[in-house]
């Protein structure tokens, strides 16, 4: 039996930057319970009105279309919000389907964490 568990972990830093981590590709999980989670992703970024995502693919050398499909619908959001997303951490691999994808020229990508955060904090919106 499969266990419901989260796909993402969530963490709030200093300067309203939000970092979510993917922690495995969608085979790792029931379709139910990813369609439900990331409606709640979308729901919370609208009704906290979060302006500066970070996206940590740190926890996979590879995430297939379902994923970045669902992270990609994180930062649409955000940009409804007036903010923006930018993307860490990702393999070598990751960042190649990210190329072909066209993904890099929605969402920029640094090697670090660290970088992301600090990058996402210095955003000025209106």
């Amino acid at each position: 039996m499969t266990k419901n568990t989260n796909a993402f972990d969530i963490s709030k830093h200093r300067g309203g930057v939000v970092v979510m981590t993917p922690l495995g590709d969608t085979l790792s999980f029931r379709d139910v319970d990813l369609h439900r989670e990331s409606e709640e992703i979308v729901e919370m970024i609208r009704n906290d009105h979060l302006r500066r995502l970070v996206i940590d693919l740190g926890k996979s050398n590879y995430f297939g279309s379902i994923m970045i499909g669902m992270i990609n619908s994180f930062g649409q959001a955000v940009k409804e919000q007036g903010g923006q997303m930018i993307l860490c951490n990702a393999s070598d691999d990751m960042q190649a389907v990210l190329k072909i994808m066209k993904i890099e020229s929605l969402w920029p990508h640094v090697p670090t964490q660290s970088k992301a955060v600090k990058l996402a904090r210095s955003w000025k919106f209106e």
